[in-house]
Order: structure tokens, then sequence, then C-alpha cells
């Protein structure tokens, strides 16, 4: 499997961000119970002005999906993203056998 980070970047509308939320973190834990998604968390205070997620999947068209699927992408919530491969070097130690 390829680590990716994922960085999204949301819409100036904390309202909208906020009414899918429930649904995008629903979404979310769908991937962590299969084994997809390592880690996620929000970027920028106050905010969140963004999200950082690390996956592990088997290519880069599967986090296409990921990315089409998600449901802040359905309703306008992303402004942009970035998806890189990810090789993690300092604390590799204390993530698990994914790192």
């Amino acid at each position: 499997m390829t680590i990716y980070a994922l960085t999204y970047t949301y819409i100036d509308d904390p309202e909208t961000v906020s009414k899918f939320r429930p649904d995008h973190r629903a979404y979310l834990k769908t991937l962590e119970d299969r084994g997809e998604l390592l880690a996620s968390g929000p970027l920028g205070e106050p905010g969140p002005a963004g999200g950082l997620l690390i996956f592990d999947v088997g290519s880069l068209e599967r986090m296409q999906e990921i990315v089409d699927s998600d449901p802040f992408g359905k309703h306008g919530v992303i402004a942009g993203k970035t998806v890189q491969s990810w090789s993690l070097f300092v604390g590799a130690d204390r993530f698990g056998p994914w790192a």
C-alpha cells in the first residue's frame, strides 16, 4: 500500500462547513473502519481553514474515489485539495506497522 497525505482547503463559509461536518465525519469513520484512513484533523485557527488526512490505500485512483465520495466535496465545502504520496521518516517508530 501507499501512504497519501490529502490536504483540503475549505470555503470561507463556516455555516456551510458546520452543516455538512457530521456527514463528512461519518464518511471518514467508514474509511477508518476499512483501515484506509490512518489519521485526520482540522487545520487552521480560528477555523478550521481546512483539513489534513492520511491514507493507506492501493492507488492514486482509490484516493480520487475517496475524494469524490466525500460529502464535503459533494456539497461544495472543499475549495481546494492536494494529494501527495507521503513517506514518514521522523517518528515512524510511534505510528505502528503502516509507518
